[in-house]
């Protein structure tokens, strides 16, 4: 077989069988890669063979994001950008300003504000909504997507009245008086959510088309695509844009519990779909936010109590499907181990995303049930620049354990929580989780859980994730050696190009 490209004369690093080694040379043909080394990958040359002289440009997989919100950030971008506001009037002002582009009816909505660097350190109330927004409803999302206001006309449509009860795993916030202020925390949101008219799907495509402009740029070629609820028509969306060759990332999407019984009807099971689209696993959180998680010391904030998670993992593990469950503190954490032990389904890889406090007893629990750690590294920098009640100083050994969790037998993989993390670029979580003092990992280590360790997690292992031949020629090119560089100089890299499948889909090979 002749190649169809070759990249020559770079520093080529599979992260496979050869780990952190280098080659100077890479071949692909039909989307593959079919070899790695040096000079005798030449004779892989033929007629039609296109030729790169990277002239020392360093080559990697493609990384994977294995937990991103893509739809839920493409359509922030529609909204008022409230990210790096400092005060309410600020929120204010800039929801005067982008109302002024919506149509009569439509529902304004904003995101990236964080209650905690406001000068005011709360959420806005409903009645300060008001005096910018008016009669049109409108409904905002603090960072992290945990919490949101409403303001009154946004409160009227969705009957919350001072009246109105608490749902299960959610709070109303209520003001001096009784009233609801307009704060909705975890299950409360959807109160509101569920009377706003739905997204259409041409909007939801083009919320993609940006998360996949900003994702490309960062190297990411594959990305574990969550949701905050069941919106089934992503899946469609996706499907809608790769059927008009307009998707350039491969995507799992995680589908909503809502969704289970529809899903397993349909005999949607796990690794359901093609190269490019992929119907994933079942999201389900199990705990909130970070103020708002589930422990084993303390007081437990669940969304779903342990014996509804039994019971969901149970129908799931039965349909062949597997569950993400979105657990933080360690008695979420242990409650997904007592639902997949109770379902004795350890061959379908059911994940813990953001496991942050995983203390030893439990890192051997995930590693005897097989399942997967689905973390964001950049918590170790966040933790240590905002320390949080939450989170006890005990707890700093078990938070974020990687090096322990991978030591445990325990796959992690990497990912940005986007939009949580503005910024999804990988290196600044490799860096952190290289870094830390407590349980950092190495280079490779961090390498393999920002590629391959988020191909096992989608059961994609045997096809992506390396540069070793016969894997999917998925690969980002560097102008500079990222492993000559000073890790503080990580955060500002940049891919020069981007190949899916051997095809240029960010950026120019020269």
């Amino acid at each position: 077989m002749k190649a169809d490209l070759i990249l020559a004369g770079g520093r080529v690093r599979t992260l496979g069988r050869s780990g952190l080694a280098t080659h100077s040379h890479l071949a692909v043909a039909g989307g593959v890669v079919i070899a790695a080394g040096g000079e005798e990958v030449m004779g892989l040359r033929g007629t039609r063979t296109r030729v790169i002289d990277l002239e020392g440009a360093a080559v990697l997989p493609g990384f994977n994001d294995a937990h991103a919100h893509v739809v839920y950030y493409g359509l922030t971008r529609f909204g008022a950008d409230l990210s790096g506001t400092h005060n309410v009037a600020e929120i204010l002002a800039r929801l005067r300003v982008h109302g002024r582009g919506l149509k009569p009816g439509e529902w304004q909505q904003g995101m990236g504000y964080r209650a905690a660097e406001l000068a005011e350190k709360r959420a806005p109330h409903r009645l300060e909504l008001d005096r910018a927004t008016g009669p049109r409803p409108a409904f905002i999302d603090e960072r992290g997507g945990h919490a949101r206001v409403a303001n009154s006309a946004a409160l009227a449509a969705a009957g919350i009245t001072d009246t109105t009860k608490d749902p299960p795993g959610g709070r109303i916030g209520r003001d001096t008086n009784g009233e609801p202020s307009g704060l909705l925390l975890e299950t409360a949101m959807r109160l509101v959510a569920d009377v706003q008219p739905p997204t259409p799907i041409h909007r939801r495509t083009q919320g993609i088309l940006k998360a996949q402009r900003l994702l490309l740029s960062r190297g990411i070629t594959s990305v574990g695509a969550a949701v905050n609820r069941g919106f089934a028509d992503d899946l469609r969306a996706y499907q809608k844009l790769a059927d008009g060759g307009r998707l350039r990332m491969r995507v799992n999407e995680f589908l909503s519990w809502e969704l289970l019984e529809a899903a397993g009807g349909l005999g949607v099971r796990a690794g359901f779909g093609g190269a490019l689209v992929r119907a994933g696993p079942i999201k389900v959180f199990v705990d909130g936010g970070a103020e708002r998680i589930a422990t084993r010391s303390g007081k437990s904030a669940w969304r779903t109590t342990p014996a509804e998670l039994r019971e969901l993992v149970g129908i799931a593990s039965r349909a062949g499907l597997q569950v993400a469950a979105h657990a933080i503190g360690d008695g979420a954490i242990a409650a997904t181990c007592d639902a997949v032990e109770s379902a004795g389904a350890a061959t379908l890889r059911h994940r813990v995303e953001h496991c942050l406090i995983c203390p030893p007893d439990l890192q051997r629990r995930l590693a005897r049930l097989g399942m997967v750690a689905v973390m964001q590294p950049m918590a170790v920098r966040f933790a240590r620049q905002f320390p949080s009640a939450t989170f006890q100083a005990h707890d700093r050994w078990h938070f974020a354990a990687h090096g322990p969790l991978l030591k445990a037998g325990v796959q992690v993989a990497f990912s940005s929580d986007l939009p949580v993390a503005v910024d999804p670029n990988p290196w600044p979580g490799i860096r952190a989780a290289v870094e830390d003092r407590i349980n950092g990992i190495s280079e490779l280590a961090a390498l393999r859980a920002y590629t391959s360790a988020g191909a096992y997690a989608s059961f994609e292992e045997g096809v992506k994730g390396t540069l070793d031949p016969g894997m999917l020629a998925d690969i980002q090119v560097y102008d500079v050696d990222p492993f000559a560089e000073p890790r503080a100089k990580w955060e500002r890299l940049r891919p020069r190009a981007v190949l899916l499948g051997g095809v240029t889909v960010f950026g120019e090979l020269r």
